[in-house]
């Protein structure tokens, strides 16, 4: 077993890309969310539905979205890295220093990996914080229409937890102030 599990971690460690926990995140959000969301207790039984029905379809929108942002921008940092080390090479060369093929070979697959880690996780966030919130204002709304569920609206009453100020209080009697006539104590301020 323990074998097993030393493979697994030895093969995402080498061929780690942000794709994978994005994935395993985005799947367990699938699963999870809802589930919590039905868990909670003195909800209304039919907002629980609807929460976590529109929770599972995010995320399986979620999921496809992350996968193919995530290779689109691997590919393309795979393209800039190839492009760039081309470029630094050329440089490199006609500066007058002598590279073998086999350094540029090992340059160019640790250029490639770089590039792809680096755009594919640009590509994942710009997912999360564009891409999917986008698609799922046009997906999620119209799909929970024709499932036919709906939340049970509420009326919002603006004083239904407002604390009421306490009643003012009058005086039954005039307030008598008291005045100071004879206000000199003899002392002198300043001298003579």
């Amino acid at each position: 077993m323990s074998n097993f599990i030393k493979t697994i971690c030895s093969k995402l460690g080498n061929n780690s890309k942000p794709l994978y926990p994005i994935l395993a995140i985005s799947c367990a959000n699938g699963i999870f969310r809802p589930t919590f969301t039905m868990m909670k207790k003195g909800e209304n039984p039919e907002s629980k539905k609807y929460a976590a029905l529109r929770e599972g379809i995010t995320e399986v929108v979620a999921m496809p979205t992350y996968f193919v942002t995530g290779i689109l921008g691997a590919k393309l940092g795979e393209k800039i890295a190839v492009k760039a080390h081309e470029t630094d090479i050329a440089k490199r060369i006609k500066a007058g220093e002598v590279i073998s093929e086999t350094v540029k070979q090992e340059m160019k697959a640790s250029a490639i990996k770089k590039g792809q880690a680096g755009l594919g996780l640009i590509a994942i966030c710009i997912a999360a914080g564009v891409v999917i919130p986008a698609l799922c204002s046009v997906v999620v709304t119209p799909v929970m229409k024709r499932i036919g569920k709906k939340p049970e609206q509420k009326p919002l009453d603006i004083k239904e937890n407002a604390i009421t100020p306490p009643a003012a209080i009058r005086p039954t009697t005039p307030i008598v102030r008291p005045t100071f006539n004879n206000w000199n104590s003899g002392m002198k301020v300043g001298g003579v």
